[in-house]
């Protein structure tokens, strides 16, 4: 995979960023990925996860935050609906035993969820509105929610909130 080549088309600019690891990210569907290491600290600290908690990640990308999550957390349930991603996943965590860390490939809004405490979510814009639904919905009733959503170049928060 290293070494991938960014395609062009003749007068547009590229829908893809490079990946160090050589993956093209699809930036017309919203996939970035987090590379600041404060931030990666901050959403960890405002999450409130205890050691205890199970905490599901949604858009673990090439799992920045999830090692931070493995580091404060009891287990990790990782969703990502990119299968280069889940590879990379893979390779990341490498000896992490099932106890600690499950990677499920799909999409997060089609996927029945497992029971868990805390979600941190690193989404798409697009689909933060059915995906903060689905989460109100989810039962049994989970303890708190970090949502980051992007937007083009940008990341906002959307929410550090528990739910009602």
């Amino acid at each position: 995979m290293a070494g991938g080549k960014i395609k062009k088309e003749k007068g547009k600019a590229s829908q893809h960023t490079p990946y160090q690891g050589g993956i093209s990210f699809h930036k017309s569907k919203g996939q970035h990925i987090l590379k600041n290491p404060l931030l990666v600290d901050t959403i960890v600290q405002k999450s409130g996860i205890k050691s205890t908690d199970v905490v599901l990640e949604i858009g673990p990308g090439t799992g920045n935050l999830t090692k931070k999550l493995l580091d404060a957390g009891k287990k990790v349930i990782a969703v990502e609906i990119d299968p280069r991603m889940v590879i990379e996943l893979h390779k990341r965590f490498q000896g992490t035993p099932s106890s600690r860390l499950t990677v499920i490939q799909g999409d997060v809004l089609k996927t029945e969820l497992p029971y868990f405490d805390i979600c941190v979510a690193n989404i798409p814009y697009q689909i933060s509105s059915p995906l903060t639904f689905k989460l109100l919905n989810h039962q049994p009733a989970f303890r708190r929610q970090t949502l980051l959503s992007s937007y083009g170049e940008h990341s906002t928060p959307c929410s550090n909130l528990p739910p009602p």
